[in-house]
């Protein structure tokens, strides 16, 4: 009886949170799958239209840029990637104040978007900090109007996020680097291995996994930026991203062509994470 019993408390428990992943989770997920093939406002009757929204989306050059937008914060993550690594290296060791040092750096990553929004407005504002130090170096030829110029907007909106978020990437090639044992620099030394090769071919080998997974977590960020161009610019002057113009259809009562906008931006971030669990396994 003590073996049924306790059998009965653990399916007991596993049910519960199933059927809270069930009906929270999956179940949103299906229904939002079936609303992107149709035409419903949110409210009403729900008119079934096929692949029309789907088709919209990879038809109309409005939409089709804001996937172009989302790449700019890609690029954006290649010179935040390599800055975090270089950083790193430098400080990989001990040191008296490493603590506080890391503390100081992860900061732009715990403020909030409305706080962050609201430097970067005034910094790339016409009168604002970045045009004022052009403009005290005698290089008035630089400065412009960067959140209205449209070539420009997007690059200094994206640039944004390596500032941000260097931080973290910091944190994660440091503790990577730490792991790896002293023994091995030391011996390169006496081989006389200068510091680049030590980078090349202990630092990168061992740490090419949280290089990938960062890599991985900028395709999956940048598919989901929603935030900072929201809040700075509310994805005006052709900054929109999908996420932004889900929340605008919603508002417009266009509720199946904003299912079927998450339906794409959900199987875009599924793909990234099934690359990362394939490509990234454990020794």
């Amino acid at each position: 009886m003590k073996s049924k019993s306790r059998a009965g408390f653990i399916i007991l428990f596993l049910a519960l949170p199933l059927i809270h992943l069930i009906i929270f989770s999956y179940v949103p997920i299906i229904g939002n799958f079936v609303l992107s093939f149709t035409n419903w406002k949110g409210f009403g009757d729900i008119e079934f239209i096929g692949i029309r929204n789907y088709r919209k989306i990879f038809t109309n050059p409005e939409y089709i840029s804001m996937f172009k937008n989302c790449a700019w914060y890609f690029l954006a993550a290649i010179p935040q990637l390599i800055f975090a690594f270089l950083l790193a290296v430098v400080v990989n060791g001990k040191f008296k104040g490493l603590n506080i040092f890391k503390g100081i750096l992860i900061i732009p990553y715990l403020l909030n978007g409305v706080i962050i929004s609201t430097i970067f407005i005034i910094f790339f504002n016409n009168t604002g900090t970045l045009n004022t130090i052009f403009g005290a170096f005698g290089l008035e030829a630089l400065q412009h109007q960067w959140l209205q110029d449209l070539d420009l907007v997007n690059p200094a909106v994206a640039s944004i996020s390596i500032w941000r978020y260097y931080g973290m990437n910091f944190i994660m090639f440091f503790g990577a680097l730490q792991a790896i044992p002293t023994e091995l620099y030391e011996a390169a030394t006496l081989d006389g291995c200068t510091k680049w090769q030590e980078i090349r071919y202990i630092s990168v080998p061992f740490i090419k996994k949280v290089l990938f997974i960062n890599i991985l977590l900028s395709v999956s960020g940048s598919i989901q930026v929603f935030e900072i161009p929201y809040i700075m610019l509310n994805g005006s002057n052709g900054t929109s991203t999908p996420v932004i113009m889900i929340q605008q259809s919603m508002s417009e009562n266009r509720a199946g062509f904003a299912a079927a906008l998450s339906v794409l931006v959900f199987v875009i971030v599924l793909i990234v994470v099934g690359l990362q669990k394939l490509l990234v396994k454990e020794d």
